[in-house]
């Protein structure tokens, strides 16, 4: 019926998957290092794999280190600005969902950490992790090389779409020649950057 997809994680906190991204991008993922953020361009509607925003915020890369907050966050305040943060959860998410419908708008309750977009209603809101409950089924990642867990939508035969959960690894920015990269201690980007 469905297909889940799981290499696991030590987590079971959520990160985040938007289900308006999965069903404008059904069928599609990204599996690359260097482009693991699934994102929509709205001028020309389609769907593209982008590299993660604060990987070249203000021309250097942030890398959270620590084992309190290792994983890099983003959120667009209202008027569209970057803001990189360090969070203890893993994090995926969507510069289109954030930046583009949804800026100023971040999800911070334990049980919907999901910044969403309903197009019917045309606002946002937070809501739990599409993958903790697929028929019926909670998805989580317990292998720590994978811990991020991302909700998708493949297409389907005679069906609208099948989901699927899947872990992926940390999102960090591969080497580049010549990147400079700035290396930020959680308590440095939490609470003063967010």
């Amino acid at each position: 019926m469905y297909r889940a997809l799981l290499m696991a994680l030590s987590m079971g906190a959520a990160s985040a998957s938007s289900l308006h991204l999965a069903q404008l991008c059904r069928g599609r993922t990204c599996n690359h290092a260097a482009w693991p953020l699934m994102d929509f361009a709205s001028g020309e509607q389609k769907c593209r794999c982008n590299a993660h925003p604060c990987w070249n915020h203000n021309g250097a890369g942030i890398k959270c280190v620590g084992l309190d907050a290792p994983f890099l966050t983003f959120a667009y305040d209202a008027a569209g600005k970057l803001k990189c943060g360090c969070s203890a959860q893993p994090f995926y998410s969507s510069t289109y969902v954030a930046k583009e419908l949804c800026p100023g708008h971040r999800c911070e309750e334990r049980g919907r950490p999901v910044l969403d977009y309903d197009e019917s209603e045309g606002g946002c809101f937070c809501r739990a992790h599409p993958c903790h409950d697929v028929n019926g089924t909670r998805h989580e990642c317990k292998d720590p090389r994978f811990p991020i867990l991302r909700y998708r939508e493949d297409e389907a035969a005679g069906e609208e779409s099948t989901p699927v959960c899947e872990c992926v690894a940390k999102l960090e920015q591969p080497r580049l020649r010549n990147a400079k990269l700035n290396v930020v201690e959680p308590a440095a980007l939490v609470g003063n950057e967010m």
